[in-house]
């Protein structure tokens, strides 16, 4: 350890000795830093990576006639304006499948919902047309969903009726700015709500309780699915494949249109064939596809688009922000060549210029790491307010930042290893010869 310290305080005063030239080496490091933490927390984002879902959660996947699915199947595949829909087909239920599906006593926990705009007004009386999720309660310790004040409701509410509703973060912040939401009463289509929670995150693109990978808005607030006919609203973008048998709401439900997602919860084996028997009672063996978490996120994941793009240049100026320090090293190393070889001369063994020339590296490619969240912010502000294809802001979390800093510095670590091992090679006299 102490000898680590002594070739620590040899770099500092190595760098020290050029404070501009390292100065602006540190600054190049954070910008580059800086884009690479922007690309992955968007994509962290758009892939819900961080949200720590149980690996026990599983859907079914409901098949349906060859021909009455092959349009979207089949046309995905030509035109991208159709994958979304090919996606909405797979994985959402008609009201009717769900009903049938959580008729099922196998799963420990079973969550379904859609989505539905909904007016609502706040304690000032201004009104908002939002994005409402009717669901259950098992949704949010299903997809761990935090808190920031309150919970979620009560377990008999559930049933409907009473008149409860839990906000999203966004939503929050909007209709109390101040806090103190949980215990007010808010109007949703003309009715009184009861707020008992407020989320404490955003909701992420690619959630598996709503893809919306090709963009759009969040879930501004939460009810009970048994509330949705009370309420009277109509399902969000239903998918139909025959045109009900009229125009009325309920004869969309009674349709096969498919708008709903539906998840349960099988912890054992035992419970997954159990579900599979009852499967097989409602829809048929061969009608269906049923798939863990892993395998829904195998089968549905995050389409190539302009993101993977950006991120792939992102990749690139990392690996150039290394490539620029081990450069600036290594000549630096070539010019101080006398300066080393001195030291060799006197009896420095290689694993000291070897670990002098790491340190001195890694003493502006750690701090470089660590300032790039933070030199992204400006260019999260520019995105947040004119990059508008979801209303889900780019944020500082510490997923992101965590594991930003530590590819960071893994990268910058082995780059390292090439300038610090070919200036530790050549012999003293090498050395001596170019003073």
């Amino acid at each position: 350890m102490r000898l680590f310290g002594y070739h620590v305080g040899l770099a500092w005063r190595s760098l020290r000795r050029d404070p501009v030239v390292s100065a602006i080496m540190l600054v190049a490091l954070a910008l580059g830093n800086g884009v690479w933490w922007m690309s992955l927390a968007e994509y962290v984002r758009f892939s819900a990576w961080d949200i720590p879902l149980a690996p026990t959660l599983h859907q079914a996947e409901l098949l349906r006639p060859r021909d009455a699915s092959a349009v979207f199947a089949d046309g995905a595949r030509d035109n991208p304006y159709l994958a979304p829909r090919a996606i909405q087909e797979r994985t959402q239920v008609s009201y009717p499948e769900l009903q049938r599906l959580q008729a099922s006593a196998a799963p420990v926990r079973q969550s379904a919902g859609f989505r539905a705009e909904v007016v609502v007004r706040g304690p000032d009386g201004g009104g908002a047309v939002k994005i409402a999720r009717f669901t259950n309660r098992a949704f949010f310790s299903m997809f761990a969903r935090p808190f920031s004040a309150g919970g979620p409701w009560p377990e008999d509410a559930d049933a409907g009726g009473a008149g409860v509703v839990v906000l999203g973060r966004a939503t929050g912040r909007a209709l109390f700015p101040r806090g103190g939401a949980v215990g007010q009463t808010i109007t949703i289509e003309g009715r009184p709500f009861r707020v008992v929670g407020v989320l404490a995150e955003y909701q992420p693109l690619n959630a598996p309780w709503q893809l919306l990978i090709i963009g759009g808005s969040e879930d501004a607030l939460f009810l009970p699915l048994a509330d949705f006919d009370a309420l009277g609203v109509w399902p969000d973008q239903p998918l139909l494949h025959t045109p009900p048998e009229s125009d009325s709401r309920s004869a969309l439900l009674r349709s096969d249109a498919r708008f709903v997602v539906s998840w349960v919860d099988l912890p054992t084996p035992a419970h997954v064939e159990a579900y599979r028997r009852d499967l097989d009672r409602s829809f048929g063996p061969g009608g269906y596809v049923l798939r863990s978490l892993a395998e829904w996120r195998r089968a549905f994941a995050m389409p190539t688009s302009q993101l993977s793009f950006f991120s792939f240049l992102a990749v690139i100026v990392l690996v150039g922000g290394v490539f620029t320090l081990v450069r600036f090293l290594f000549t630096k190393g070539l010019t101080r060549g006398a300066e080393l070889g001195v030291y060799r001369a006197l009896g420095a063994p290689r694993g000291s210029i070897f670990a002098r020339t790491w340190a001195e590296g890694m003493l502006l490619g750690v701090p470089a790491a660590v300032l790039g969240p933070l030199a992204a912010q400006p260019t999260c502000w520019i995105f947040n307010h004119y990059v508008r294809l979801v209303d889900m802001p780019l944020e500082v979390t510490a997923f992101p930042v965590f594991v930003g800093i530590a590819i960071s510095i893994a990268a910058t670590a082995l780059g390292l290893l090439y300038p610090a091992w070919r200036l530790s090679r050549a012999t003293p006299t090498v050395y001596l010869g170019m003073g």
